[in-house]
């Protein structure tokens, strides 16, 4: 019975064994890629704030574009009042 229980053992020693090893494979690739990821958003963390600079100036792009047509339709505004005036200014031939 002692041979037997040696022999299983040693089988379940190399398995356990094996399952260490891929289990420390694994950890080291993970370790690996986080350190892959650290370097990664080091090197992106400019253009990131850049692009939140960037839409939070889009908001204020839009309230420009708001503010330019609502300018632009007193323009056309004024300029129809201005040609009444000018009309009405204007020397009557005789």
């Amino acid at each position: 019975m002692t041979p037997t229980i040696l022999l299983w053992w040693w089988v379940f020693l190399v398995a356990a064994l094996l399952l260490t090893f891929i289990d420390v494979l694994l950890l080291m690739r993970v370790v690996r890629l986080a350190r892959q990821i650290a370097v990664l958003s080091r090197k992106t963390a400019p253009a990131a704030r850049g692009i939140v600079g960037n839409t939070a100036v889009s908001a204020d792009l839009t309230r420009l574009v708001q503010l330019m047509a609502a300018l632009t339709k007193k323009a056309d505004d004024l300029g129809a009042l201005t040609g009444a005036v000018a009309a009405r200014l204007a020397p009557r031939g005789r």
